[in-house]
């Protein structure tokens, strides 16, 4: 399982590595730093999520697209999934919901400055207007998604395109008939307790 975790560690880093901002060169050095302890981390059982959301994971991993899905369905026995939110999300919204922190001070590899990983939004479901003192990014695996950041409109993104929120910049998404799968990462002030919804 190491292995698996190593490889996606690696395509994860490769993916963010496309962007030139800068936080997703720092999350990227941050992933590719932390193959080291890949061995070291343990994977405690999933908690709060239910089969479907799983069903739906792997719906979105069927498709062999990019490499990254492989890698992804390869390391997914031995990643640990929990709703978002730090407690703070909606149950009715959260059971809709999982994310995975590969890195971080609660990942599953410890990391200090970086939180990064991987979430889950079911289709159909809005992830209600929300800030956090991170500076944030998110690498859509699938699509078409609707974002909104501010009070601006909703604009949409496809799969593989980046999301970019800056530190308490208040956002929201919402998904139609594609769930999204995405890269997330934070940086700079990465602490749970400034998160708001």
């Amino acid at each position: 399982m190491a292995d698996a975790l190593v490889t996606l560690l690696h395509s994860m880093a490769a993916s963010l590595r496309q962007s030139d901002l800068p936080i997703c060169q720092d999350i990227a050095l941050a992933l590719d730093d932390s193959v080291g302890r890949a061995e070291l981390a343990a994977a405690p059982a999933s908690t709060g999520i239910t089969a479907a959301i799983f069903d739906d994971i792997n719906r979105q991993l069927a498709d062999n697209r990019p490499d990254l899905f492989r890698h992804i369905r390869q390391a997914m026995p031995g990643l640990t999934w929990r709703h978002p939110g730090f407690g703070r999300i909606p149950d009715h919204i959260a059971a809709g919901m999982a994310v995975c922190e590969i890195i971080g001070p609660t990942g599953q590899i410890t990391h200090e400055r970086i939180r990064a990983g991987l979430l889950f939004q079911a289709s159909g479901m809005t992830y209600p207007r929300h800030s956090h003192a991170a500076e944030e990014i998110y690498l859509s695996l699938s699509g078409p998604v609707d974002w909104q950041i501010d009070d601006a409109d909703w604009y949409q993104r496809q799969a593989g395109e980046f999301i970019h929120h800056l530190p308490y910049q208040p956002h929201a998404t919402c998904t139609g008939e594609t769930a999204l799968l995405a890269i997330w990462g934070w940086a700079g002030d990465i602490a749970a307790d400034s998160y708001k919804i």
